[in-house]
C-alpha cells in the first residue's frame, strides 16, 4: 500500500461524512446518490439486507428508508485508511447509527462502514460500500426493506 497523502485522507473521510449527512437530512436522495459512482455496489448483506448495485437501487433503497423513518443521527469515528494507490482507495469507519420509525419502533446500530473509493473528475465517489455491526443490533431494521 502506498502512503495515503492527507488530503486524499481528508478527502475520502469528508465523503463517507457526506453520506451520513445525507442519510441523516431524511430527504435528500440525490445527496445521497452524489457520493456513489454510478456503477457503485451499495451492498448490506453484511447485515441481513440486500446487495443494490447503481444510482437506481440506491434511490429506491433510501425512497423506502425516507419513507418509513422518522428520524436518523449517524456519528463516525475511527477513520482509517485500509488501501491506498494513488486514483482508488478504502476507507473504514466506525459508526453509531440510531433512528426511530414512523411506526415508533427504534434502531441503534454499533458497527463499521467500508468505503471503496476511486478519484473521478468530481473528486473522490464510492464504488462499493459495505458495513457490519461491531456489537448485536438494538431494535429491528424492519423499517429500512
Amino acid at each position: 500500500m502506498t502512503s495515503c497523502p492527507i488530503e486524499d485522507r481528508l478527502a475520502i473521510q469528508d465523503l463517507m461524512i457526506a453520506y451520513a449527512h445525507a442519510v441523516d437530512s431524511m430527504n435528500d436522495i440525490d445527496a445521497v446518490c452524489d457520493v456513489f459512482t454510478e456503477d457503485a455496489v451499495f451492498d448490506l448483506s453484511g447485515i441481513g439486507l440486500a446487495a443494490l448495485e447503481g444510482h437506481d437501487g440506491i434511490r429506491g433503497f433510501f425512497t423506502n428508508v425516507f419513507g418509513a423513518m422518522a428520524n436518523h443521527a449517524h456519528y463516525l469515528t475511527n477513520f482509517a485508511v485500509t488501501a491506498y494507490d494513488g486514483d482508488t482507495a478504502s476507507m473504514r469507519a466506525y459508526v453509531i447509527g440510531m433512528g426511530v420509525g414512523k411506526d415508533g419502533r427504534a434502531v441503534t446500530v454499533n458497527g463499521r462502514y467500508f468505503f471503496n473509493v476511486r478519484r473521478t473528475s468530481a473528486g473522490w465517489k464510492a464504488t462499493r460500500y459495505t458495513m457490519d455491526f461491531l456489537m448485536p443490533l438494538s431494535g429491528t431494521l424492519d423499517n429500512a426493506k
